[in-house]
């Protein structure tokens, strides 16, 4: 039988008592990787609560930090703009570089930017990942780098952003952003999808400071560790966004996300749950996304409404998703819109309308006729090559064009929306248009893009 040296036993069991160790403790060394496969090891906290490794999102994988203790994992940060990747791709602790993910073939797909005199990471029991230094300072932490949530104990200086995801298993950017603003305010807004520009706030938190006393200025948002969030000023004072005394008594996990369709809201979790559950809601705002101008909830064309406080997005009668793996995404119609020489003046023998009940579109106007009938507004509509959509409501009229935005359901509103069509088509298109393969249909969506950059130039200008 062969003797096995001293020292190598030796050797081994210190490694082996240092990889144990690694386990543990949330420290992660420096060349220490990853590799994405469906039964990868994550670098767990010392709490075990927190983990960083790769999800599996559908075929691919997702770099990112989860709870790692309650049934459903849920993503709390992930790289910028979500880039998942293949089998087989790696993150490595790397000297002078800090985190490096990179795909099968060795090729950098993101990083958290150039780190040196790297000694370690550390996955920390906030679910805060570090990069320390050898003056054991951090240099990097996953806190100052959010993606769509933030946790107790993280702050947000002036400035700061975090911006939604697309979709639920869509971890690319979204459409809507938080700020914490230089004067004060935390707002919520939507980005332009082709400048990447906020747009006008559809949430302000009007804790602007005054500026004439600079000691009442904001200094930054607070996320505390017993899950109370507010908005603190340089003289101490406090703006609660968690109201006093609604924290559930217990122990819990709290987190707050910029949600997929543009709600802020606050959750919270029990540690150690008695029964099957799932993250309850503490706080959101705004409270009626649908109905706050500037949100674009929906997308152009689309419906908003409201379901159990959260939006929900119906393409109309008539329309379809322009990508059917957004639901809050723009709509385009199923039929052909018009305006050929000749035929405004044969608006009824050309046109009918789809009539829809309690649905408006309150900000893509260009007409409003006050006072009329509901005869008059739908043969003006009929007759106005312009017209996509004609609204009678308490005996005025409001004639729209396409594209229509802010779309929103209201069943306390007694609103008739005539929809007009070619009868050529139909009110729901050929049966071709339906499967999305028609002549037409590709003829809309280029004809949709061009009003959509169209418009964009206009607001622009």
């Amino acid at each position: 039988m062969a003797i096995v040296p001293l020292r190598l036993i030796i050797s081994l069991t210190i490694l082996l008592h240092y990889v144990a160790a690694q386990q543990t403790n949330g420290s992660v060394s420096v060349g220490a990787s990853l590799t994405a496969t469906p039964d990868a090891k994550p670098w767990l906290s010392s709490s075990g609560e927190f983990a960083l490794g790769f999800k599996q999102i559908q075929d691919n994988f997702l770099l990112s930090i989860w709870y790692d203790k309650i049934p459903e994992k849920t993503i709390i940060w992930y790289p910028e703009d979500g880039p998942t990747v293949s089998t087989g791709s790696k993150v490595d602790l790397v000297e002078r570089r800090g985190l490096v993910l990179s795909d099968p073939q060795g090729k950098e797909v993101w990083s958290s930017g150039p780190i040196s005199d790297l000694a370690y990471g550390y996955m920390n029991n906030t679910g805060n990942f570090v990069i320390v230094g050898s003056n054991s300072r951090n240099i990097w932490e996953s806190f100052d780098h959010p993606a769509d949530t933030i946790l107790p104990t993280q702050v947000t200086p002036r400035g700061g952003v975090i911006n939604s995801k697309t979709g639920k298993t869509n971890f690319t950017r979204g459409r809507f952003q938080l700020r914490l603003l230089q004067d004060g305010n935390l707002v919520l807004n939507t980005l332009d999808m082709f400048s990447g520009s906020a747009s006008n706030a559809y949430y302000i938190s009007r804790t602007r400071a005054d500026r004439s006393n600079s000691t009442n200025s904001v200094l930054q948002l607070d996320f505390d560790a017993t899950g109370y969030m507010y908005i603190l000023r340089r003289n101490g004072e406090r703006v609660d966004l968690t109201t006093k005394d609604s924290l559930p008594s217990g122990d819990y996990y709290h987190r707050a996300t910029l949600d997929s369709d543009g709600v802020f809201t606050q959750y919270y979790y029990p540690k150690n749950p008695t029964e099957t559950t799932s993250w309850k809601v503490l706080w959101f705002v705004p409270e009626n996304i649908c109905t706050t101008i500037d949100s674009k909830a929906c997308g152009l064309n689309n419906v908003c409404s409201l379901d159990n406080n959260r939006p929900n997005c119906d393409c109309p009668q008539g329309f379809s998703l322009l990508d059917p793996n957004t639901p809050n995404g723009d709509c385009k119609p199923d039929f052909t819109p018009s305006c050929d020489e000749g035929e405004s003046n044969h608006g009824g023998d050309v046109f009918d309308f789809i009539e829809l009940t309690n649905i408006d579109w309150p900000t893509s106007d260009y007409v409003h006729m006050n006072p009329s009938n509901e005869q008059t507004c739908r043969n003006s509509c009929l007759n106005d090559c312009f017209c996509a959509v004609a609204i009678y409501r308490d005996n005025q009229c409001w004639k729209k064009q396409l594209p229509l935005a802010n779309g929103k359901k209201d069943p306390s509103q007694n609103v008739k929306a005539f929809l007009k069509f070619r009868k050529v088509d139909g009110p729901s298109g050929t049966e071709e248009n339906k499967s999305g393969t028609g002549e037409n249909k590709s003829r809309w969506t280029l004809i949709f893009v061009g009003w959509v950059l169209l418009s964009v130039f206009v607001l622009g200008m």
